[in-house]
């Protein structure tokens, strides 16, 4: 029998209680991270937006090709996006995967083959990099949930889902239907993302204060917050403790 996951929002502003061993997380609250997921959701978007503006004008080009040769250069072209999505995978177990439905939503299936011979191997790799950044954050973002349900969130899935469509609107009036293609994607993208934050959060552990103490220092000195500045190790965690008591 399944178990039902009663999703819910989490605390934005409160301070980790996951880690992965001796790993923290890089960020002090989820809110911290949702401002920089503001910053790459764009540069997602923007990227795939450029490859379907090229993708609408390759798939209408005439080809006198032989079925076989397009079979052939999709799986060549399926196998560099996979080692991409290798080289840059945030330290998430299904990325690769994640990569590769990406590509087949982004292209749609009648369409694939004619397109596969004229894509264009640089904005793929912008995409699947921007899209491994994306996971980054999401992977973070595990570091503050305190169990499933929280990770779930539809709430919050729903909201970035209806935030990818609004960002899509900027491109609407040169890629007609973008919108709707962008919302098609992220309806995918975006529980996709969330079943990987899953299989991470059951590989960490509850963070105990000790080492909310370490990781929250760790993050101060490594930004050089001004609260400590001039303060040694030992003089950090102490004024650290403090703030979390």
């Amino acid at each position: 029998m399944s178990t039902i996951i009663l999703g819910r929002e989490p605390n934005p502003s409160v301070r980790f209680c996951r880690r992965l061993g001796q790993e923290f997380p890089e960020h002090l609250c989820l809110d911290e991270i949702r401002g920089e997921m503001d910053l790459v959701e764009p540069q997602l978007i923007g990227a795939i937006a450029e490859n379907k503006s090229r993708m609408d004008v390759m798939v209408n080009a005439k080809n006198e090709l032989p079925h076989s040769a397009f079979v052939d250069q999709h799986c060549r072209n399926m196998g560099r996006i996979m080692l991409v999505a290798q080289e840059v995978n945030p330290g998430l177990e299904g990325f690769e995967r994640l990569a590769e439905e990406l590509y087949f939503n982004m292209v749609p299936t009648p369409l694939s083959i004619r397109y596969d011979l004229r894509r264009i191997p640089e904005l793929e790799t912008r995409i699947v990099t921007a899209l491994a950044d994306r996971c980054r954050l999401v992977r973070q973002a595990t570091f503050f949930k305190q169990d499933l349900g929280e990770s779930s969130a539809p709430a919050r899935q729903a909201r970035n889902i209806a935030n990818a469509r609004s960002i899509a609107s900027v491109y609407a009036s040169s890629i007609p239907g973008f919108e709707d293609y962008i919302e098609r994607i992220y309806e995918d993208l975006v529980p996709s993302s969330v079943a990987l934050q899953h299989r991470f959060w059951r590989q960490t552990q509850l963070a105990a204060y000790r080492h909310q103490v370490r990781g929250i220092s760790a993050i101060l000195m490594k930004r050089q917050d001004d609260r400590i500045v001039g303060l040694d190790e030992f003089a950090v965690k102490d004024f650290v403790r403090k703030q979390v008591a």
